[in-house]
């Protein structure tokens, strides 16, 4: 794993080798044939105007003002399913600075059933919400994207948090090389950080820790290292590895098992969020927390995202935990009401 991490770090800053191609001129047609070439320059405009106006509209995304999307994506394994509904409102102050503030809605469909060991039990309630700051910038062809994230628990009962306020720092850096003269681009990529607890983070989301079906509190770090594979503009296919290191005394609470009641699994592979909804107390460990084991994980995963569609963003993934044994299948649905919102509000 060392390795792999090391070509990614070398592969990110060396210099791409560019490839160049040459158009040779066309020669000027006849005097006399000069005249029908008025007749064909209006088939072009067209195709000329509506280039421009989508880029016309590209740009005015990009540009200052108010940012709005809605999200919906699911993270589904044999031991339930974690669905998360977000709406985001935002705003981007200049070409490196943007706010976000949202409040997501959570459904779990769990197998701890109070009427059967056969049943199902389904449970929607809200989740913590959030504000985060974002800063991107490009340093010789080097994309830096930093996030900071609030998570506002109110209540680990009324809504699906740990009941406090956890603080997420999120680091991203990658860089593009084309391959050849082919429209594909290679970009390798590593992201780490740290945080009081983990968060659902809905900006620059990440499959293996979003949905997922527990939530911690303790002190934590993360990192990530993989590559992407972009083809015609449009389709993303990527693979990644992951790690979670936390530290100190550590509390897990399971969106699995209700903090109503007491039925939960085995616990087995250290899924102590299987087994409890919250993993201190009388559970295992002491009112102040487990040690840090418990909030351990690492894995890898493999995922594509579509973005042939106007404003719409679909991927789908496959992530394995190493450390908690269990496998899961992701599926984003995004939709950027940015444009929409520019329209109503400044006129865009």
């Amino acid at each position: 794993m060392r390795l792999i991490y090391t070509f990614l770090l070398i592969a990110l800053f060396i210099a791409p080798t560019g490839f160049g191609q040459s158009n040779s001129d066309q020669q000027a047609g006849a005097p006399e044939k000069s005249t029908a070439a008025p007749a064909e320059k209006p088939a072009a405009a067209p195709k000329a105007a509506k280039s421009s106006k989508a880029k016309k509209a590209n740009e005015s995304t990009e540009s200052p003002g108010p940012t709005a999307f809605v999200q919906a994506e699911g993270n589904h394994s044999t031991l339930g399913t974690v669905a998360t509904y977000d709406f985001n409102l935002g705003y981007k102050w200049n070409e490196h600075v943007s706010t976000d503030v949202g409040v997501p809605l959570y459904t779990v469909r769990s197998p701890f059933s109070p009427v059967s060991s056969t049943d199902w039990r389904t449970t929607t309630i809200l989740g913590p919400p959030y504000l985060d700051i974002r800063y991107d910038t490009k340093r010789s062809g080097t994309n830096i994207t930093s996030i900071l994230t609030g998570a506002f628990g109110i209540n680990m009962v009324k809504t699906f948090s740990n009941g406090r306020v956890t603080v997420d720092w999120f680091n991203h850096i990658d860089r593009s090389y084309q391959l050849m003269s082919y429209d594909v681009l290679f970009t390798p990529f590593v992201n780490f950080g740290a945080g009081t607890g983990t968060v659902d983070r809905q900006v620059f989301p990440r499959p293996y820790e979003l949905a997922r079906p527990y939530e911690t509190l303790g002190y934590i770090g993360n990192g990530e290292a993989g590559g992407s594979f972009t083809i015609f503009k449009h389709y993303r296919l990527e693979g990644s590895a992951y790690g979670l290191a936390p530290a100190g005394p550590q509390k897990i609470y399971s969106r699995l098992v209700s903090p109503d009641y007491l039925l939960g699994g085995d616990g087995h592979h250290e899924r102590y969020w299987d087994a409890y909804f919250e993993t201190s107390g009388a559970n295992w460990f002491g009112t102040g927390g487990g040690p840090s084991r418990i909030a351990r994980d690492n894995g890898y995963g493999a995922y594509l995202e579509v973005k042939k569609f106007k404003n719409v963003t679909v991927e789908l993934g496959y992530t394995r935990s190493v450390h908690y044994a269990y496998d899961s299948y992701f599926l984003m649905l995004r939709y950027n009401l940015t444009g929409l919102l520019r329209n109503l509000t400044i006129g865009e």
